[in-house]
């Protein structure tokens, strides 16, 4: 079984547990703002060609804005004299916009005498079939997370749906090079959290949050239109790319007392 796959059960198993618990609840909405680099492995093939080609990118995001109906269970694990104690579970919409960076190629896969780079700046990416020397990403998407802890809590937050991807090319007037594919990123996380007020029996609870990315994975998945002019090339190449995610955020979730 995959990391991703134990990181899914593990939070559907919690969901179950502590929804159909006899105690008191906390429900309401949670809001998420972060900022998360991913330094990805990008692999392009040619569909018609059989030719393929690694590369080097970093993805870098814009702050991302999360919302989300919110479930947290307090003192329901029969630690009662820890008022501070949650397991918050949260399933809402994702929007997040970023710019893809190239790096360095992974490998020399492609050799021929008298090649010449095509874009002379320091967003190329890859050697020989060049997509274009920019590019922007918008990804549409599910959110889900648990977090569970006191003051200081871990939690585990998978961002899945559909993903668009244009690159530019400044050297080639009119060029564009787009898809829409998919995307996913798994991570675990953690940070310090702050519950307010303090007590278990509180009708409204307001929790507030700061945490850092600990460890996770990221793919994604296109399949290339090449257009140009009046010329277009549908499904010319696809896109591959696998990363791990590096960065921080601030949540706050408003919760209400129920039974």
């Amino acid at each position: 079984m995959t990391k991703q796959a134990v990181i899914v059960l593990f939070m559907c198993f919690a969901f179950n547990f502590f929804s159909q618990s006899n105690g008191a609840v906390h429900k309401g909405f949670y809001l998420i703002y972060e900022s998360i680099s991913y330094d990805t492995k990008l692999k392009q093939k040619v569909t018609s060609a059989e030719f393929s080609e690694s590369y080097r990118s970093e993805i870098s995001s814009y702050p991302a804005v999360k919302l989300g109906y919110s479930f947290t269970a307090w003192g329901n694990i029969g630690l009662t004299n820890w008022t501070v104690w949650g397991v918050d579970f949260g399933i809402g919409l994702n929007y997040n916009k970023s710019i893809m960076n190239a790096l360095q190629p992974y490998e020399n896969i492609f050799q021929a005498t008298g090649f010449e780079q095509t874009s002379q700046n320091n967003q190329v990416f890859f050697n020989y079939y060049q997509p274009g020397n920019q590019c922007k990403i918008n990804d549409y998407g599910i959110n889900l997370h648990l977090d569970a802890g006191t003051i200081i809590y871990a939690g585990a937050e998978i961002d899945a749906g559909p993903s668009s991807i244009v690159f530019l090319d400044n050297r080639i007037q009119d060029q564009k090079v787009k898809s829409l594919g998919w995307f996913v990123n798994a991570r675990i996380q953690g940070g310090i959290s702050l519950p307010l007020p303090l007590r278990v029996e509180s009708d409204v609870k307001v929790n507030l949050k700061a945490y850092a990315v600990l460890l996770g994975w990221s793919a994604r998945h296109y399949k290339l239109d090449w257009i140009s002019g009046d010329k277009k090339l549908k499904n010319f190449s696809t896109l591959q790319a696998n990363g791990s995610p590096l960065g921080v955020g601030v949540s706050m979730s408003i919760l209400f007392k129920s039974y």
